[in-house]
């Protein structure tokens, strides 16, 4: 992460506004009555052990298919449960995350597929491993800026999730799919990193993490941030970055393909008084080349990915 950039300055950090402060403060005028745009305040994670958090979690794709062939959609809502095991002096949390519920669709010009881990839907289909993996669940340790700086039962997950699935290949790409790495870059990639410092509106900082795919290779993100909005606790933080692939990533794939630079843009809700990250929407958009009959093929992906605390 890059060092905090403050543009706006708290008014006690100025002296001539810090003169107008203390002469409000004589008048009785109480500080909390100060523009959201004076305002200071931590963004922070405030995790209290033995509490339960439940997000849920949508992932939105839609691709225009070549030669007029249509739109393809997929569709992935997961619901993930939080038991906050312990927090240490330094604020440190210790989470379980557990995958209770997972629903699969994907359309297109041969119709539709539904996978639902609720009822069973599609157990059988191609889709149907991924809802083997409602019920499994393994541990983070993040610090009060949402890094992580731990992990564990990954392993016992993986063996939980072989004893389910019977397909040797769809149990390979399940393992790379939920490595520890692999992990690792899907916490960076769903979580706003926080600034150490304290922000105003205004204030900016960016994050920068590489999420590792199977068959694709390593996708780099990079975002700038920026604090819109302070009203109260609510805190309301803008990004907007890129997304590039590593040249020669893609080598493991039957089909010759590349992906253009993307775009993506984003808004986070937080809640400094709880300490708590209430909800995220952002929107991706690049072009994925393909080789298809030694043509190259550009089709056009827009994903949409939203975040939302559903249960305290």
């Amino acid at each position: 992460m890059h060092p905090h950039r403050r543009r706006n300055p708290s008014l006690a950090g100025r002296a001539g506004e810090a003169f107008l402060f203390g002469a409000l403060a004589a008048a009785g005028i109480d500080a909390a009555a100060q523009p959201a745009t004076a305002q200071s305040v931590e963004l922070a994670w405030k995790l209290q052990a033995g509490t339960e958090l439940v997000y849920r979690t949508e992932v939105r794709s839609e691709t225009e298919l070549p030669q007029g062939m249509g739109t393809s959609t997929m569709t992935v809502d997961t619901t993930q449960r939080w038991n906050v095991l312990e927090v240490d002096e330094d604020r440190n949390a210790t989470v379980r995350l557990t995958t209770d519920r997972i629903r699969m669709s994907m359309s297109g010009p041969t119709g539709t597929m539904i996978v639902d881990s609720a009822d069973g839907t599609g157990s059988g289909t191609p889709l149907g491993a991924a809802a083997a993996m409602a019920g499994t669940s393994y541990s983070v340790t993040i610090d009060p800026r949402g890094t992580l700086i731990g992990m564990s039962g990954v392993e016992a997950m993986q063996e939980a999730l072989s004893a389910r699935i019977p397909d040797p290949a769809t149990r390979a790409v399940l393992d790379q799919m939920l490595s520890e790495e692999a992990l690792r870059g899907q916490w960076e990639q769903g979580m706003l990193w926080l600034p150490a410092e304290a922000v105003g509106v205004g204030s900016t900082w960016d994050n920068t993490f590489a999420l590792p795919l199977p068959a694709i290779g390593s996708i780099t993100t990079a975002t700038s941030n920026e604090v819109e909005s302070i009203e109260g606790d609510l805190v309301v933080v803008g990004s907007s970055g890129t997304v590039s692939m590593e040249v020669g990533a893609v080598t493991a794939s039957p089909i010759p393909m590349s992906f253009g630079d993307a775009t993506l843009t984003g808004t986070t809700r937080f809640d400094t008084g709880r300490g708590l990250l209430l909800a995220t929407e952002g929107t991706i958009a690049l072009q994925m080349i393909m080789a298809l009959g030694g043509r190259e093929t550009t089709m056009d992906m827009v994903t949409t990915v939203a975040l939302e605390l559903v249960e305290e």
